[in-house]
C-alpha cells in the first residue's frame, strides 16, 4: 500500500512537470485597468472539449485577500488539470501568499502554486484513480493576498484531461475569463 501511494505521488509530480508549455500572454496592460471585453459576468465559459463542458469562477473576499474558486461541469475522465493565471499589476498581489487548495478527490503538491516568469501563476491538481473524475464539481480554490484595491486576474491557459498527452487546452482568447478587482 505504501508503495502504491509513493507511485501515485511520483506520477502526480511527473504529470505536473510534463504539462510545461509556453503560453502567449498577449499585450501587456498599462495605466489604469480597463474592463475585460465581452465577459458579461466574466465568470463562466462554455467549452466544446472532450473532457470538460463548462468552467466557472467564483470570487470570495477573505480579509485582506481573496479566494477564487474554479468549478467545472461535464467532466469526463479527468485525471489532471492546470491553470496559468496573469496577475495585473503583479505588484498588487502578495505572490508568496498564494496557495491552491484542490477540491477532493483532486490533490496537488506543496502550496499547489508555482510562480513562473512574467509573474504569472501556475496551479493544478491530479486525481489518482485510473478511471478519472466524471461529473460536475469543484476543482479547487486559489487563496491570494492583495495589496491594492484595483487589480485584475486573467486565465491565460486551462488544460485538462486524463493524461499529459490526452488533454483539452484552452487559451485566454477561447476562455475569455477573468476578474477585475476594485472599482
Amino acid at each position: 500500500m505504501r508503495y502504491q501511494a509513493l507511485l501515485g505521488v511520483l506520477a502526480l509530480a511527473a504529470a505536473l512537470l510534463n504539462c510545461n508549455s509556453t503560453v502567449n500572454e498577449g499585450p501587456r496592460a498599462t495605466g489604469s485597468l480597463q474592463p475585460l471585453p465581452n465577459l458579461g459576468s466574466g465568470t463562466e465559459a462554455r467549452l466544446n472539449g472532450l473532457h470538460v463542458k463548462t468552467l466557472q469562477l467564483l470570487k470570495g473576499e477573505v480579509g485582506e485577500g481573496l479566494s477564487l474558486q474554479f468549478q467545472a461541469g461535464g467532466m469526463s475522465g479527468v485525471r489532471q488539470f492546470e491553470f496559468t493565471l496573469a496577475l495585473e499589476p503583479a505588484e498588487a498581489f502578495d505572490l508568496n501568499s498564494a496557495s491552491f487548495a484542490p477540491a477532493k478527490p483532486f490533490i496537488t503538491m506543496g502550496s499547489g502554486v508555482q510562480i513562473i516568469p512574467e509573474k504569472t501563476l501556475r496551479l493544478g491538481g491530479a486525481y489518482l484513480d485510473a478511471s478519472g473524475y466524471t461529473g460536475d464539481g469543484e476543482l479547487g480554490t486559489l487563496h491570494l493576498k492583495t495589496r491594492s484595491s484595483q487589480a485584475r486576474i486573467r486565465i491565460l491557459r486551462f488544460s485538462v484531461g486524463p493524461s499529459s498527452s490526452k488533454r483539452d487546452t484552452y487559451t485566454e482568447q477561447q476562455l475569455n475569463l477573468g476578474l477585475n478587482l476594485g472599482p
